[in-house]
């Protein structure tokens, strides 16, 4: 008995350091989320500025939707981050109305619409 409870928190603690976080309920998404007009819009006035063609080799490029949609999951992560991971760097975190709003389109699926 005492290893199963061991192992249970073992996978609680492996779970809870995991360095990716998924999505996986939002309550206030309504529309479909447009790439587009909504998410490619809000990449370029917050990263792109850094994150770009000339960014240095080891860096992650988000200017189209194939970049920014394999990204997706870790920019959420970092825009909800406090501290050394917050993004945009140097910059204002974003308002919590487009974090959720990048956090929906997510969650739709990164329709590349």
């Amino acid at each position: 008995m005492k290893h199963f409870i061991l192992f249970g928190l073992f996978l609680s603690l492996l779970f809870a350091c995991a360095k990716e976080k998924v999505p996986t309920e939002f309550t206030s998404c309504g529309d479909t989320v447009s790439f587009s007009q909504d998410i490619q819009p809000l990449v370029e006035m917050n990263c792109v500025g850094c994150h770009n063609e000339s960014a240095p080799a080891n860096d992650v490029i988000l200017t189209n939707h194939m970049h920014i949609s394999d990204e997706a999951n870790r920019m959420l992560n970092s825009m909800q981050a406090s501290g050394i991971d917050l993004m945009p760097y140097g910059g204002p975190p974003l308002n919590d109305s487009l974090v959720q709003l990048f956090q929906c389109w997510i969650l739709q699926g990164k329709l590349d619409n």
